[in-house]
Formats: C-alpha cells, structure tokens, sequence
C-alpha cells in the first residue's frame, strides 16, 4: 500500500489552506471593528476578538513565511524582497488613493475636503505608517492592511542581515534583542516604513526557519510541549480580556498585574507577550497543517483562497480603506450583528468580483503572449 507522506517537504502550497482561513478571517476582523458590541462590564467583545486572532494567526503567517526562508547575502536579500513585495504595495498604494478620491468626493461633493483626505492616504502609504501618526505637523492616515507586506519585507532583511553577521550560537540572542528594539523605538515614536514592526516580527521570521531546519512541523509533539502550546493559547485571551479592561494598553495590563512596577518589568512583560503568540502560531500552523492532510471540498475551497491571497489582500486594503464604511456602519449602530453579516458579503462580494477580472486578464494575457507563460509569479509568501 502506498503512504500519503505529510506535505511539509516544502513551503510552496502547504500553507494554502491556513492562508485561505487567515484572509476569511482577517476581513471579518477588520469589518466587526466598525461595530463595538459593548458587554455588560464594559468590554467591547468586537474588539476582544480582533485583539485574539490579531495576536495568533499574524503570528502563523509571519511563522509560515520564516519556514521559506533561506539565508543569502543581504544585497540579495534585499533586492528579492523589494521585487516580490514593493510592486504590490505601490500599485495597491496608487489604486486605493484614487479610488478614495473619487468615492469621497461622489459622496460628500467638497473637494478640498476630499482632496485633503486622499493626500493623507497617499501620504501614509508613502510613510508605510502602520498606524495613523503625525509627521512635519500633517496627519497622515495609516496604510491599512498592507503594513503586513512593509513589516515582512523589513522583517525578511533584518533575519539575513542577523544570520549573516552573527556566529549561530548568538542568533537567538540577536533576535531576541532587534525585537526588544523594536518594542523599545515604538514607546518613543512611531518610525515609518513599519520598521518597529519589521523588527518586532523577527521572532516569529526565526521560529518559522528554526521549525524547518528541526522539522518540528513534521514529527509530533511530546505531551509537554502539547501542554506548553495550548496553555499559549488559553492564556492570550485571558491576557487580551486585562489589556482590553485596562484601556488597550501594555502600561495598563502592566499596571493590574504588577502594580509600581510597570517600568521595570516592561520589557519582560513584552518578551512573554511575543513568547506567548509565537508558540500560539506555531500550533496553529501544526493544527492547519494536519487538517490539510485531510482531502475535502471545504479543504480545498480554502486552498483556492490560499493561492490568492495576495490579491485578496491588497484588494480588501482598497475596499477597506477607499470606501468610506464607517456611513453604512452608523445606518446599522443599533442592529450590529445584521450590520456586520451585511457589510462582510459586501466586503467578499466585492473582493471576489476583482479577483475574477483580474484573473479573467490573466488569462487574457497569457492567450497574446504565450511566451510570457514563464513569466515567474508575485506570491503572498516569498518563494525560493
């Protein structure tokens, strides 16, 4: 009888499925935030939820990115990640600008107004602000979900440059400090070019390059590392219920857990904060993982999302950023759930739609130009 041998032999397509979940889920996140279903002690559980799958499957994708990871020179490095990632960014950056121009002023018939809004969009992406910040006394607006394509990038470069200079019983060391600077540098300001959070990712780049070399997506776990990995898991909600309580803020988490000591302790606190998502990802990518193993049509529709999820994703940065949803989130304030369910059809529908043209072009151009059949592809995770 022939065996079915695990598909963890390489990176290429093994992570479709968690990919396809991950974009359902992020656009569902990013559409419950307009809606705070506040609970009865004050915790808004729209935002509880974000706070949890924010945490957990960024930390997955960051680490199923690390697991194709191959060290190579920093100048080619660089170069490899400013072709597979920069292209997208700028023409999602272009798209999303205009777009947001010509729907504001459609909308609201005042183009100073429109005009003065769109130049802080453009200004953001040009930024690559991961949160709306001000720089030269203009606010900028942040560039939406395309933070995460910044923060790989810088993440990408910060790895080989680590792996490149330092000798191997240090990289764990040096990891571990270019977060704690990343953690450090975003207390005093916010850098742009989401270097804060290209540095902070690191980690979790390394956890996923450690887990290929190890093979520990391919052996099972031990009962205590089993153990170690749930308890991650369990213990994030918990920690986002204190922080979320507190007011949304590392200080406050700080403040009910270690009164007085909040300033010594920030970064340790930090530093369990990263350990506690990392080992969370690294479960849900095994958890993915394995129920890939398993051959059905609910698998392989989350595949087909998988595979484009680059489109997926810069598309819904457009949508998400150029139309103003917060006017169809305050007609449904009093109905949030219906609001919610309606504006993510809305939000799919639209995604699916784009995805479809520019596949249908694709295609298109492939029919002129045979020649171009070759022509290698921009995917979501860097490929070697």
């Amino acid at each position: 009888m022939e065996t079915t041998k695990p598909r963890t032999v390489s990176s290429i397509g093994m992570f479709d499925m968690l990919k396809g979940a991950g974009m359902l889920t992020i656009v569902l996140g990013h559409t419950a935030e307009l809606y705070p279903l506040q609970l009865s002690n004050g915790l808004s559980l729209t935002a509880f939820l974000v706070f949890v799958y924010r945490e957990t499957l960024m930390a997955a994708f960051f680490i199923a990115s690390g697991y194709g990871f191959r060290k190579r020179s920093i100048g080619k490095c660089i170069h490899q990640q400013l072709k597979s990632l920069l292209k997208p960014f700028c023409y999602t950056a272009m798209f999303t600008t205009v777009l947001h121009f010509i729907i504001h002023y459609k909308t609201f018939h005042y183009l100073p107004g429109s005009l003065s809004e769109s130049i802080k969009v453009a200004g953001g992406f040009l930024l690559g602000l991961p949160h709306t910040a001000t720089y030269f006394g203009q606010e900028f607006f942040s560039c939406g979900p395309m933070w995460y394509l910044l923060a790989l990038l810088m993440g990408w470069i910060a790895l080989d440059v680590i792996l490149n200079i330092f000798p191997e019983r240090y990289i764990p060391w040096a990891v571990g400090g270019c977060a704690l600077l990343g953690w450090g540098a975003s207390l005093v300001w916010e850098l742009p070019f989401c270097l804060i959070q290209g540095a902070v990712i690191t980690p979790y780049l390394y956890l996923g390059y450690l887990a290929k070399r190890q093979h520990w997506l391919d052996q099972p776990l031990s009962r205590r590392m089993s153990c170690i990995l749930w308890a991650a898991v369990l213990l994030i909600p918990a920690a986002g219920v204190l922080l979320l309580l507190k007011g949304g803020e590392w200080l406050g988490l700080l403040k009910a857990v270690l009164p007085g000591a909040e300033s010594t302790l920030a970064a340790l606190a930090i530093s369990v904060a990263c350990l506690l998502d990392g080992l969370a990802g690294l479960l849900f990518v095994r958890l993915f993982l394995r129920l890939n193993r398993h051959r059905n049509a609910l698998v392989s529709f989350f595949e087909a999302i998988g595979r484009r999820s680059l489109y997926i994703f810069c598309i819904h940065t457009v949508e998400l950023t150029a139309i103003p949803w917060y006017l169809f989130a305050a007609k449904y304030a009093d109905r949030p759930v219906l609001g919610i369910c309606l504006q993510y059809v809305l939000s799919l529908g639209s995604i699916w739609l784009v995805c479809a043209l520019l596949q249908r072009r694709r295609d298109l151009v492939i029919k002129l130009f045979p020649a171009r059949r070759h022509t290698p592809q921009v995917h979501y995770t860097p490929r070697h």
